[in-house]
């Protein structure tokens, strides 16, 4: 009993939503028209031969900003997947309409009569949900053909799908496309007798909660009656969803500019913000550059030994004073000495040649007392070589008259003989 009464309420919901769905698309009515005066603060309006009027948006990071990606999130309501955008034009460009990539002016709108949750085509690579901006022309249905560039994808971890913080964990790496496998269910509004209503549903809510291990929580879609206070709160979604007339020839935007002077315009603008680039760059290498050698130039007085004039220490070390030498480094232009340190230059020489004059005198004084001693010792030695030498005369003489007594008195006893040693003291 509970579950039927569970299931006839949630059957009165869906029919109330769905005839506020049907009430609002009779009675609220747009044209293109209001697509181009709505939308012209937040960007710029550019005729091009392809589409027509499209839009470009004002961004601080255009390179950052992707369709469905950027400043929004998924909501699960009964219309399938619903991107609720932060974006104040979120309202149009992400519901109705195709987005496209253009080389040189970056993501492009172009306009459209249909609404749908979001208009992207829905795929599953390894361990993530990928989804991508349908592009202009291309029609909803199960056997789809077309192929969205790599780099259109947006991939989320399984887990990660429904967080709050999901743009955290996107996988921005290229992907192969064949590796994609593409999720064709489609939903179809029979209720919408005007167009088809079809879209594409994305991932089922069962598969998305068994990945998560967690409910998903299911939200309401209310219509708004302006585009003001839209998004996600109290299980609810409000969305502003009116019926689009067919455009009209005399629609169109009240600014706009040709592609073609977008595009010089744009390549002029990339080639001056490239040469400011490069410019800021090679001013701060040479801002890093003349810091380290700084550094090391204030490394080099710190640690290296002062350095002396070669002159200078050429010409005492020599022991004489070469005035030219010194006239020379004094002389303008020589890059040696400044004029205005020539006296201290001077007095410096005349310091260091008194000072090697005294060393020299001190070397010759002690030169001539080496040769005083050295004659001191010859003298004494020569003395005591004299001394010797008459000791050794005495003892021949003493012993040649020995023998001349001997030879004339034999009865006599010879006297004893006295010999001499080589320090001249007697033996007996």
């Amino acid at each position: 009993m509970k579950k039927l009464i569970f299931v006839l309420a949630f059957l009165m919901t869906t029919a109330i939503c769905v005839e506020g769905h049907n009430y609002h698309s009779r009675h609220f009515t747009i044209s293109v028209q209001t697509f181009y005066d709505e939308l012209l603060p937040y960007g710029e309006w550019i005729n091009t031969p392809d589409y027509g009027y499209v839009w470009r948006p004002y961004l601080d990071d255009p390179e950052d900003f992707r369709p469905y990606s950027s400043r929004g999130n998924w909501v699960n309501t009964d219309l399938g997947w619903t991107w609720v955008s932060d974006y104040r034009w979120g309202w149009a460009t992400f519901h109705y309409g195709r987005w496209y990539f253009d080389d040189y002016l970056g993501w492009m709108w172009v306009p459209g009569n249909e609404w749908a949750p979001a208009w992207v085509t829905w795929g599953s690579y390894n361990d993530y949900w990928a989804w991508a901006p349908m592009g202009p022309n291309i029609q909803v249905n199960v056997n789809m053909n077309w192929v969205a560039p790599g780099f259109w994808w947006t991939l989320v971890p399984y887990r990660h799908f429904c967080s709050n913080n999901w743009y955290s964990y996107v996988y921005n790496q290229p992907v192969q496309i064949t590796n994609i496998t593409y999720i064709t269910n489609v939903y179809n509004n029979n209720n919408n007798q005007r167009n088809n209503g079809n879209w594409f549903y994305g991932p089922r809510v069962n598969e998305v909660e068994r990945h998560m291990g967690s409910k998903v929580r299911r939200m309401l879609v209310v219509d708004a009656d302006r585009p003001d206070n839209l998004g996600a709160r109290n299980n609810r979604v409000s969305v502003y969803r009116p019926e689009v007339t067919s455009r009209r020839d005399n629609d169109q935007p009240g600014k706009y500019r040709n592609v073609e002077v977008v595009r010089a315009d744009q390549k002029n603008r990339n080639t001056t913000n490239l040469n400011t680039k490069r410019s800021l760059e090679t001013g701060a290498e040479t801002r890093t550059s003349n810091q380290t050698t700084k550094e090391r130039s204030t490394s080099t007085v710190n640690t290296q030994p002062v350095k002396r004039d070669p002159v200078t220490e050429r010409t005492v070390r020599n022991g004489d004073v070469n005035n030219s030498s010194v006239r020379r480094t004094n002389e303008p232009g020589s890059g040696t000495v400044k004029e205005n340190r020539t006296e201290p230059a001077r007095e410096s020489v005349k310091q260091n040649t008194s000072r090697q004059n005294d060393a020299t005198q001190r070397i010759n004084t002690g030169s001539r007392q080496q040769v005083k001693s050295g004659d001191a010792t010859k003298s004494a030695n020569s003395q005591k070589t004299t001394g010797i030498e008459r000791n050794n005369k005495r003892s021949n003489q003493e012993n040649l008259s020995g023998k001349r007594n001997s030879g004339s008195n034999t009865s006599e006893k010879a006297l004893p003989t006295r010999t001499s040693s080589s320090s001249g003291t007697k033996k007996r």
